[in-house]
């Protein structure tokens, strides 16, 4: 797992656990990567240098807004691990695995773990939720 900073703004680096997430990259409009993941089709900023057109990258996942409880991260009745992009914004599907004082919470997505801050009031541990963002970054890591 890598670590973890919280500028009081923004995530600045987001871990994932065992197999880092790889996308495939299908296309590039206007700075936008389209790619597949395993959990699905998602839209990302790239941060990196210029991703190759059909290459699988392992990439890191970075959520730049302060999300708020019951707006933007949703409960869900059940559900697979998904990601789904819908128009301009995207949805995680997964399961809320913590969540700190500060806001500060994992959703969990198979073997991967996506930390991402909040606000308001958070629901349990162990909860099927949808967290629902507008924009997501992706950065290329190497081993």
């Amino acid at each position: 797992m890598r670590g973890l900073e919280w500028d009081g703004n923004r995530l600045l680096t987001v871990a994932m656990v065992g197999d880092s997430l790889k996308i495939r990259v299908n296309r590039i409009t206007n700075g936008i990567v389209h790619g597949n993941t395993p959990f699905g089709s998602i839209n990302v900023i790239w941060h990196g240098d210029n991703p190759e057109l059909g290459k699988v990258y392992d990439v890191e996942l970075d959520i730049d807004k302060v999300l708020v409880w019951g707006k933007d991260v949703l409960l869900a009745n059940s559900g697979d691990f998904a990601i789904v992009c819908n128009g301009g914004s995207t949805m995680l599907h997964g399961v809320l695995e913590s969540v700190d004082a500060d806001g500060y919470a994992v959703l969990r997505m198979g073997d991967y773990i996506i930390p991402f801050v909040a606000k308001g009031v958070y629901f349990d541990i162990d909860s099927r939720i949808i967290v629902c963002i507008d924009s997501i970054s992706a950065s290329p890591i190497s081993y």
